[in-house]
């Protein structure tokens, strides 16, 4: 036997025995799983969300940070244990309990969105804008900024969650069964696209006819953020809306807002007026309601 041919299988022998101290000495125990499992034992909280969403509504109202369902183009953080309790709380007070108050039987049922995600932090565009909240395909709404929730404010509480929720709740409401296209012609030659958060001066969107600066973006948005405004306006402040408006505003806003009231109550059989007065009602008691109760009375 050559020089050579004794290497090779020494070699040989060599690779022998280690790849049979890996197998006996750090190869796993086959008796062991290599797959971990996560616990799915519910807290009082989780049981508290299945008895006011989950049961009646068949909603997912979701507050632990879940890579699959978190937007991957922010940096975020999870929300609050004790701020997504409150959240929850006023989600089913001021919306889901208002809406039930003059909805017919089933609505929420059929057509809310089936998830809602809290999220701690806020989300930010490249341009610096606040995302107040976003909605996927009419099945998720996810509210951010949860972590700086204050339950005293009632025009914040609007403001970064609540128009998110009507606002994106009413995209599905038109989404399923379309407005009269005479909206559309109202504004027609107005809408201003993507340009529309510097499109304007300050008040000068309400001038031309547009609730907010974003209702300028196209017909739909405009649509939504008029059903969403409204009901969280109470009857003085949408007459001081109206009146910083201007004779031209105003009567663009009214001539809209008589479409939007003829499509809720025709096509959803829903009164924008009786709406506004079950939230306006609601936030007005706001201090009297447990929002941190996690469990059924």
């Amino acid at each position: 036997m050559n020089k050579n041919r004794i290497t090779y299988w020494l070699m040989i022998a060599i690779i022998m025995v280690t790849v049979g101290a890996c197998t006996e000495e750090e190869g796993p125990n086959p008796n062991v799983s290599v797959i971990t499992v996560e616990s799915k034992t519910q807290n009082a909280f989780d049981k508290y969300l299945d008895e006011i969403y989950r049961k009646p509504y068949n909603i997912r109202f979701m507050y632990k940070m879940e890579d699959i369902e978190s937007d991957m183009d922010y940096q975020l953080v999870p929300a609050l244990y004790e701020n997504s309790i409150k959240m929850a709380n006023l989600v089913k007070y001021l919306c889901l309990d208002a809406y039930e108050d003059v909805a017919p039987d089933g609505f929420l049922e059929k057509y809310f969105p089936k998830m809602i995600m809290m999220v701690g932090s806020p989300a930010y565009l490249n341009n610096g804008t606040m995302v107040l909240g976003t909605a996927e395909g009419g099945l998720k709404i996810t509210l951010y900024n949860i972590n700086n929730l204050d339950v005293t404010n009632a025009a914040a509480l609007y403001r970064y969650y609540f128009r998110t929720i009507f606002h994106e709740f009413s995209h599905i409401l038109h989404q399923t069964k379309d407005y009269s296209t005479d909206f559309d012609k109202i504004s027609a030659t107005d809408y201003v696209g993507g340009s529309w958060d510097d499109a304007w001066d300050s008040g000068s969107s309400l001038e031309a006819g547009f609730i907010s600066d974003y209702s300028s973006k196209e017909t739909d948005e405009d649509f939504v953020e008029l059903i969403a405004h409204y009901i969280t306006n109470s009857e003085e402040a949408w007459a001081e809306k109206m009146e910083a408006a201007g004779e031209n505003g105003s009567a663009i806003i009214g001539e809209k807002m008589a479409i939007v009231k003829a499509y809720l109550k025709q096509v959803w059989d829903i009164d924008i007026d009786k709406l506004r007065a079950s939230i306006q009602m609601r936030a007005s008691k706001l201090g009297e309601q447990d929002l941190d109760k996690i469990t059924i009375e």
